[in-house]
């Protein structure tokens, strides 16, 4: 938790802490191990740094998956996913580069324009963030502006996201599309539209990759960002 909220002002995400037990802080405490264990405050301060890894630029280095077939190579990197806990227990596709950028055709809008900071972690969601996880998820171009409207949707701070994300119920966002463009992407609107329909896959789609946001870029790992007891079925949240 204390991670995510370090990572929501600005810091790095491995920022150097020192914990003490919450009782220390009640009155009357004694606080002689706090005093004990000023070298720590010391090394974080003047000796720490940063093992979160990035180009000269900033941005984050491109991962590279080798297989002896593309079937070997899409189940490594799918091991990979998981064992970095960017996945959600399901199979994913490897967001390439060449697939993230079908995706974005999908959108008018620059890869690099930032939507907003995802809380609890708070990073940094652009156009491609959106599209990257869309990819991830199985999703279509066509799918791409619903997606960034439910996402700006969920960064605006009169939906206190950051509380729905966090909170030790099990709330998840429900997408509603109106308009042309439901019927454009095939969302389905009719019988069972709040489950799975393969004749209007797209609310599927889009709903993982929200849900893939709220995990990877806002930092909502259970018992980490979200503190949800059950958490309930949330794979590809409700879109309709």
């Amino acid at each position: 938790m204390m991670k995510n909220a370090v990572s929501g002002l600005g810091l790095a995400p491995d920022a150097a802490m020192v914990t003490f037990p919450i009782d220390m802080f009640l009155p009357g405490s004694d606080l002689s191990s706090m005093a004990a264990r000023k070298r720590e405050f010391y090394n974080g301060l003047m000796k720490w740094k940063s093992d979160f890894a990035q180009t000269a630029n900033g941005e984050l280095p491109l991962l590279s998956v080798e297989g002896k077939s593309y079937e070997d190579a899409l189940q490594k990197a799918n091991n990979l996913l998981i064992t970095s806990l960017w996945g959600d227990g399901l199979p994913v596709w490897p967001a390439t580069p060449e697939r993230v950028d079908w995706i974005l055709r999908g959108s008018a809008l620059p890869r690099t324009q930032v939507l907003g900071k995802f809380p609890p972690r708070g990073g940094i969601t652009t156009v491609e963030t959106v599209a990257i996880a869309l990819a991830m998820a199985g999703g279509r171009p066509e799918y791409l502006p619903v997606l960034i409207a439910a996402v700006e949707a969920c960064l605006d701070p009169a939906n206190v996201f950051d509380q729905l994300q966090a909170t030790s119920g099990g709330p998840f966002p429900v997408v509603i599309v109106n308009g042309p463009i439901a019927k454009e992407i095939r969302l389905n609107s009719g019988f069972g539209c709040l489950g799975p329909d393969p004749q209007r896959p797209a609310g599927a789609s889009i709903g993982r990759a929200l849900r893939l946001l709220q995990q990877n870029v806002g930092g909502a790992l259970p018992g980490i960002g979200t503190m949800a007891i059950f958490g309930a079925m949330r794979y590809t949240n409700a879109v309709f």
